[in-house]
Parts: structure tokens; sequence; C-alpha cells
């Protein structure tokens, strides 16, 4: 349970279990059996987007979930008690607790042979995912860069993007080198001795997809697109907490660069900011059970206060390679 903003540790506490209220309208009651951490989990509990999403205390963190319905409300037509299923709570969280109502309009049922923990895995990450390729216009003859491919959003990307017959160019840290290969890149960028710009040429891609941030990215992206090519971003210039100030200069700057990409031969620069649902879930899910993604996790965690606070902060750490998930 989160009391306020802060520190992870500071702000964080075990509760016992509190009764649920009963499912009303759409809701589904899911009794959780796993969950995933995403940056937007611990950037969340600091308060870095307070100014964006304002929480109310006490709140249960972590939006991604999975688990077995326990109830629905009168309204619900796509579940029943006792389905496998997830869903991204993208705005009431909720993962980290026992029982938790979700609007089934964000469920979907877990893909087939999916454990709990990989269901859980799946949906901020994939869905964030797909809609960057749908954003960059990814086609069988697309050639695509992919910054940052082998963590949660990224290594999604990279199989999504070869399942669609792109040709794909990782850039990652030496040590993830054979993971991102194994997901299907057709090549690597070595990030600590090089970057796309002094890799490659002019006019080289279609698609940059950026799962880092910083103004760098973009700055190397013109560099290497074609004219009228795509940079599709989930993360912003500058990291941190969003102030006045920097929202300000954020919207200012998404401004100007769509403005500038405007013209033919100007490069398209696609901020991508989630919006989740079950419709997008289940087209994820699908090409999970024909085997076209799969789900890396890289640790497993306890669902307990430990647990959670050090997957928070493995996630924090930027080093994470796929996805943390959490089991009850």
């Amino acid at each position: 349970m989160q009391s306020g903003y802060g520190e992870i540790r500071n702000v964080l506490e075990w509760s016992e279990s509190e009764s649920v209220p009963a499912p009303t309208g759409h809701d589904v009651q899911i009794q959780v059996r796993a969950a995933s951490v995403n940056p937007i989990d611990w950037q969340m509990i600091e308060g870095n987007r307070r100014l964006i999403a304002r929480r109310r205390f006490p709140f249960t963190p972590l939006f991604d979930i999975a688990g077995v319905v326990a109830a629905v409300g009168p309204r619900v037509s796509r579940f029943s008690v006792g389905d496998r299923v997830h869903a991204d709570n993208e705005r009431d969280g909720g993962g980290a607790s026992e029982y938790v109502n979700v609007d089934e309009r964000l469920v979907a049922h877990s893909p087939a042979g999916a454990s709990f923990a990989e269901a859980a895995s799946i949906p901020l990450a994939a869905q964030t995912a797909l809609t960057c390729l749908e954003r960059g216009g990814v086609t069988a003859q697309s050639r695509i860069a992919v910054i940052g491919a082998s963590g949660g959003v990224g290594h999604f990307v990279v199989q999504m993007a070869r399942a669609a017959g792109a040709y794909v160019v990782s850039v990652a840290s030496p040590r993830n080198h054979e993971f991102v290969h194994s997901l299907g890149s057709d090549f690597v960028v070595d990030r600590s001795r090089s970057d796309l710009a002094s890799s490659f040429g002019s006019g080289t891609f279609d698609v940059v997809i950026d799962c880092v941030g910083g103004r760098e990215q973009w700055q190397q992206a013109q560099q290497v697109l074609r004219p009228g090519g795509r940079f599709v971003t989930i993360a912003r210039d500058e990291d941190g907490v969003v102030t006045p100030a920097s929202a300000v200069r954020l919207i200012t700057t998404i401004s100007a660069r769509r403005v500038r990409g405007a013209r033919p031969s100007g490069i398209k620069y696609e901020p991508v900011f989630l919006k989740a649902s079950g419709d997008l879930l289940r087209r994820v899910d699908a090409m999970v059970e024909a085997g076209e993604i799969r789900v890396h996790i890289t640790r497993r965690f306890p669902m307990t206060l430990d647990g959670v606070i050090a997957a928070l902060d493995e996630s924090r750490s930027g080093r994470a390679v796929g996805k943390l998930a959490l089991e009850w």
C-alpha cells in the first residue's frame, strides 16, 4: 500500500487484506496471482508524474496484473468466474493486492499456455510495443531501428517487427547482444562503442523506435531516417519530475517537431502515450498464441513488501532485461 509520494522504501507498507467491494456495472473482480513492474510504477510512486495523474491515498500500486476471475458485475458479458485473465489496470493499479476490480474493457483472457507471471508481463509493455509499430507504419518492406531493444517494451518491439517481416537493427549494451539477436534482430549496434548515426548513413531507416528517451535519440534518428521517415518514442527528452515548466517544454517541443515533420519530406515525430484496452490486448495475445512473440522474464520476485521493493529498485536501475514479475 502506498501512503503518499516519496522514496519507495518510505511510502510503501504491507497491510492486511481488506474486503474488496463487490464488482458493479462492467467491473471484473480478479484474484491476483501475478503482477509485473514497469517504469511508470516507480515514477508514479515517487511522484514524478503527479502533475499529469494525481493519486488518492492509500493506493495499491502496480498496473499489470494476471489472475482468476472471482466475481463479475451485472453488465459484464465477456468473462465468467474461473476465467484466467490479465489486464493493464491503467489508472487504478491494484497489482500488489489479492483482489482488484477492473473495468472489463481493459481485460482479456490470458493467452493459452501462459503462466500467470507471463500473462502479467504482457499488458502494458506489449500493448505499447504494438502501438509503436502501428504509429510507425511498420510493414514487411520496412527497415527499422530499435533503441533500447532489450527492455520491457523494446523486446516486444523487436519480435513484432520481425513477425511483420521488417529488417530490424537493435541498439543494446554488449551484455544484451546475444539476447536481442535471439529475438530476431538482423544487426545489433553496440551502444557502448557506437550509435546509429555513427554506424549508418543517411536515409538508412524508415522507422526509428525509441524506448530510452533523451534528446540525443531524436538527433541521431534525423541523421539516419529517410525523408518522410518516422521517429516513434515512448519516452521524453527529460527524465525526472514533471513540473509545470518541463510540461510546457515538452508540449512545445512535441508541437515544433510535428510541425517541422508535416511537409512530405519531413521526419515525422510520433510520441506514444498508451491507451490500454481489452481489444488491443487481445490482438497482442493472438501474436503470443501464434508463437510470433514470447515474454522474457529476467527475474521473478515474491509478492511481499520486500519483493515489491526489490522489483521496483531493479526496474529503476535501468538495467532490467525483458520483464520483472511478482508472484503470489
